[in-house]
């Protein structure tokens, strides 16, 4: 595959990524086909989406662990329902 088709591929990488972090729908990734080595000339390009990719799972891990915290304290509450009595929720903590 030529450096220009590599370049595309990178660019792909770097495009899913911003769409991940930015809260967007990223679509299925597809290997590329017949897809070769990677030129030398992009390597460090290359390393750098790696290391892009790395830090937007740790973001996106982060959001998910901290959405179900979030959600787990919503549940923690009774419904009105089950309670008689008005309840008071601490904002604050």
């Amino acid at each position: 595959m030529s450096p220009d088709q590599w370049s595309a591929i990178l660019d792909g990488f770097e495009r899913d990524i911003a769409l991940a972090v930015s809260g967007g729908d990223v679509p299925t990734w597809t290997p590329p086909v017949n897809a070769g080595p990677l030129p030398a000339s992009l390597a460090e390009r290359a390393r750098r989406v790696l290391d892009a990719q790395a830090d937007a799972a740790a973001i996106l891990a982060r959001l998910k662990h901290d959405a179900g915290t979030q959600l787990a304290a919503i549940d923690a509450v009774p419904s009105g329902s089950l309670s008689a009595r008005p309840l008071l929720l601490d904002v604050r903590g």
